[in-house]
């Protein structure tokens, strides 16, 4: 198996050549070619959050259907838990009858698509392992604001060289610190070097934008709900009219993201986003005003009777 890694690159699904394996975002939207044997294991355009998987658990069901990785070139933009477990699992296939790592593709899966929102129970653990564990040197990079002009290629091998389940060990979750810069009508934007959306849902937040500056002036941002039954937050999809990120993405091309995250542009430079908090923040505000919710057709609304 051969691994690129691209900072950024995003190019159409007809454009991968045969025996290639696109993981999360390097093609927009998940895509089958059989004939070709041309994957997308995406799940940020193009898809319904709520119920398409994650990337590492597509990878997780391709291998276990019959999915042989050995002879594939597999492409990767950006390194996140959710791309290392997917090349883990690619360069591991006969793993994926280990039920630790079923587990923790479960695990990792659904934090990636739904974010802290969904209580892991008992696996909770497995999942604090490997985001505070196997993780650590992409945590770390973003923490410290190396990530931009790291090699990515380095840091992702780093990563998976860490991602074996044989090296699990209970770990403490650590304190998340930020600071809320800016109050909206029922949201927030807050900054800080951690992820903080765990730490929002757990105080009630369901609507949040997460920031922080890089050295070279540019911003990380996330805009994320806790999930698609949180109305009146129109995150995504960047392509759709009315949406936040859509708005974000007329005033700086590059945003992009689902129904319920998204975020800044990722340059092949390492910097994000030039626009300022103060103006993130106008744009969602007006966003939000124009916002109109589904008109809801009550029995009394003389639309009910056309409707039946």
């Amino acid at each position: 198996m051969k691994l690129v890694v691209s900072r950024g690159t995003v190019v159409p699904f007809d454009s991968l050549p045969n025996r290639s394996i696109a993981l999360d975002g390097y093609v927009q939207g998940p895509q089958i070619d059989t004939a070709g044997q041309r994957f997308s294991f995406d799940h940020h355009a193009g898809c319904v959050r709520h119920c398409t998987r994650a990337t590492c658990e597509q990878v997780f069901d391709a291998i276990l259907l019959g999915l042989d990785p050995s002879e594939f070139t597999v492409y990767v933009n950006d390194v996140d838990g959710d791309t290392a477990l997917s090349v883990w699992l690619l360069e591991n296939p006969r793993e994926v009858r280990n039920p630790l790592v079923a587990d923790l593709v479960r695990a990792v899966g659904l934090i990636d698509a739904h974010g802290p929102a969904y209580a892991l129970g008992a696996l909770d653990a497995v999942a604090q392992w490997f985001y505070e564990g196997a993780m650590a040197p992409e945590r770390d990079a973003r923490r410290n604001r190396t990530y931009s002009t790291l090699d990515l290629a380095g840091l992702l091998r780093a990563c998976v060289d860490r991602c074996d389940p044989k090296d699990f060990a209970k770990t403490e979750r650590e304190v998340v610190e930020f600071k809320v810069t800016h109050d909206g009508v029922g949201w927030i934007m807050a900054s800080s070097r951690q992820f903080i959306f765990t730490a929002l849902y757990e105080r009630g937040v369901t609507r949040a934008v997460a920031y922080d500056a890089l050295p070279d002036g540019s911003y990380v941002y996330m805009v994320g709900k806790k999930s698609e039954f949180v109305d009146g937050f129109p995150v995504g999809p960047h392509t759709q009219e009315g949406t936040i990120l859509h708005a974000l993405a007329a005033r700086e091309p590059g945003w992009g993201g689902g129904s319920t995250i998204g975020g800044a542009p990722r340059n092949a430079d390492g910097s994000r986003s030039r626009l300022a908090p103060a103006e993130v923040f106008s744009i969602i505000s007006d966003v939000l005003r124009h916002y109109a919710r589904p008109h809801r057709i009550e029995p009394s609304d003389p639309a009910h009777d056309a409707v039946l």
